[in-house]
């Protein structure tokens, strides 16, 4: 009676991954197609979910094939299949298998296809380039703004001198406006008492009539003055709560920028940590140390 061992024995392993070939594809979360050969010819071929190699059973050996090489070499071989070959980028592994006597019977291979990986690894690598780009972005309308915000605190600082300036010409007006009134009043008494002289006050009555006439001018003059540097006052006032307001809105967008870039920059190294990982996923894939 034959045990369970002893029918164990009776079948190759090549048998065996014939038989357990169709379930490693359900059983993986990649995408794989698997390959057998025996020493001479195609055994069993799985197509992956996504692509299938352009083989059928019987096909015979082929020189450069990786199964055909890990036949041939007697050991472990990889390599990486370009997108071009199978329609998608394919990681194949194959293996030797060998009798209880440790000859070669056959070979089995596994492609697993890299696609979504090396598509994340893309995609990833995008997003790093884009954040870098950003960032670099961030950084020149950040300096934009410092030196908005110095032109504007120049420029508050010049209405700040022109309103002094301003402030000056009217202390100067109201003196203006002083000394015409006093030489109204000069004027005034100095016609009275040309018009007491009689005869011999005449000649002094016309200059205090000048004088009288150079006081009004005078003081019609400071009052154009005084209502030319209120007007410029008021447009010194206006333009300094607008210059204000901008250098307080600069500020404000300043913040902001300065909290989106701290935001950019911890996603930054989350895209980093993602790149990194599908790089090393995808090295490993691979066979690269």
């Amino acid at each position: 009676m034959n045990t369970t061992s002893d029918t164990l024995n009776q079948i190759s392993i090549l048998d065996a991954f014939v038989k357990v070939a169709p379930y490693l594809n359900q059983l993986s979360q990649d995408d794989v197609t698997v390959g057998i050969y025996n020493t001479k010819e195609l055994v069993l071929n799985i197509p992956g979910k996504t692509f299938k190699l352009p083989v059928k059973v019987g096909d015979p050996l082929q020189e450069g094939d990786i199964i055909a090489k890990a036949i041939m070499d007697n050991q472990f071989e990889s390599m990486v299949v370009p997108k071009e070959v199978f329609g998608v980028p394919v990681v194949a592994n194959a293996i030797p298998l060998r009798d209880d006597n440790n000859n070669v019977i056959g070979g089995v291979g596994l492609g697993t296809s890299i696609e979504r990986k090396q598509l994340l690894s893309d995609v990833s690598q995008n997003l790093t380039n884009m954040f870098e780009n950003m960032g670099a972005t961030i950084e020149e309308i950040t300096s934009s703004i410092d030196e908005l915000s110095n032109n504007l605190d120049h420029t508050t600082e010049a209405f700040h001198e022109m309103g002094q300036r301003v402030d000056k010409i009217e202390t100067f007006s109201s003196e203006v406006t002083s000394i015409s009134e006093k030489s109204h009043i000069l004027g005034l008494n100095a016609s009275i008492e040309a018009a007491r002289a009689g005869e011999y006050g005449r000649g002094f009555s016309v200059v205090s009539k000048e004088v009288q006439n150079m006081g009004s001018q005078t003081k019609q003059f400071a009052n154009d003055i005084k209502l030319t540097t209120n007007a410029l006052s008021d447009q010194i006032r206006s333009l300094q709560e607008m210059v204000t307001s901008v250098n307080q809105q600069s500020t404000d967008q300043a913040k902001a920028i300065e909290e989106m870039s701290e935001t950019i920059q911890n996603v930054y190294k989350d895209i980093q940590q993602l790149n990194s990982l599908a790089a090393t996923r995808l090295d490993n894939d691979k066979g690269v140390d």
